[in-house]
């Protein structure tokens, strides 16, 4: 693949003028690149979806820190050539010097995309077996998880080491707000498919849950898989966001928007606007304003 730069970890300071300024941040999920970028699913072209994608974040005014791609990188099952038409997708981020990071998600599969991605392969991995980032910078620290269970199956888990370790390094940052991404979604309630309980998001969501809520630093979870753009504060989770990007690929309903989001982080709080790939779409450009909850 070649040619392609990707940080597993940055950190940034806030410079010699004083307290830091807001930063710009690109968000960007389930872009189901295929060997073959010409490959179409579901009326999209994926590839040329992620191209229109990049050439907004490279050409935008506003300076971006980082690009993150939460999960479902690969079109099905993670090959080889998925990864390699990808790094070529995404070669210009790097040439314009914009650090990418990136989740899994069930469409991929770990080992061919470190082999691709060889830069995000850590010397010792923070947790055998799983994919995961910490990104700290001025105003907010970011916790990149790894909810991947099995390559290709819906379900999603962050599993016990992996909470322990989320924990402790939450633990080791509490006097800065967090936010956490991860790919899949949070499900209290299994669903039912043949008469059996059926997850489709985070199998362990209740201790992972409890987990983000108890600890007040963290103020948001990132999401996808669902490929809907959504915003929710439930009332039980004391105040903590929920941020569900849109697909940068294609909808599972032609009434939502696929496209990207651009992040503002704030010393008080996250400013979110929707970069949708239908510009004609009502939620395009709409702009949402996020504040922390307390503690």
């Amino acid at each position: 693949m070649g040619g392609i730069t990707v940080l597993t970890q940055r950190v940034f300071g806030a410079g010699a003028a004083g307290p830091a300024a807001a930063s710009h941040w690109a968000l960007m999920s389930d872009t189901h690149i295929d060997a073959d970028a010409a490959t179409e699913a579901r009326g999209a072209v994926m590839a040329a979806n992620l191209e229109r994608v990049r050439e907004e974040i490279l050409g935008h005014s506003d300076r971006f820190e980082a690009g993150f791609l939460n999960g479902d990188c690969a079109y099905l099952s993670g090959l080889p050539g998925d990864y390699a038409t990808l790094g070529g997708l995404l070669k210009p981020f790097s040439e314009a010097g914009l650090p990418l990071h990136f989740n899994m998600g069930n469409h991929d599969d770990r080992g061919p995309f470190c082999e691709a991605f060889a830069a995000q392969r850590p010397e010792s991995p923070p947790v055998e077996g799983k994919h995961v980032t910490v990104l700290e910078t001025p105003l907010v620290n970011w916790f990149l998880v790894d909810s991947l269970q099995r390559v290709n199956n819906v379900t999603g888990e962050i599993g016990e080491a992996q909470r322990e370790w989320l924990a402790r390094a939450l633990d080791e940052r509490p006097d800065k707000p967090a936010i956490v991404m991860g790919h899949h979604n949070l499900q209290e309630t299994p669903g039912e498919k043949n008469g059996k309980p059926y997850v489709t998001g985070i199998e362990d969501t209740l201790a992972f849950r409890d987990l983000l809520v108890a600890r007040r630093q963290v103020k948001a979870y990132v999401f996808g898989h669902t490929h809907n753009w959504s915003l929710s504060q439930p009332e039980h989770m004391a105040g903590l966001h929920l941020i569900n990007l849109p697909p940068v690929a294609y909808v599972f309903d032609a009434a939502r928007p696929n496209g990207w989001t651009h992040a503002t982080v704030r010393e008080e709080g996250l400013t979110l606007t929707l970069r949708a790939l239908d510009k004609s779409h009502p939620e395009h450009g709409v702009v949402k304003e996020l504040a922390w909850r307390a503690g």
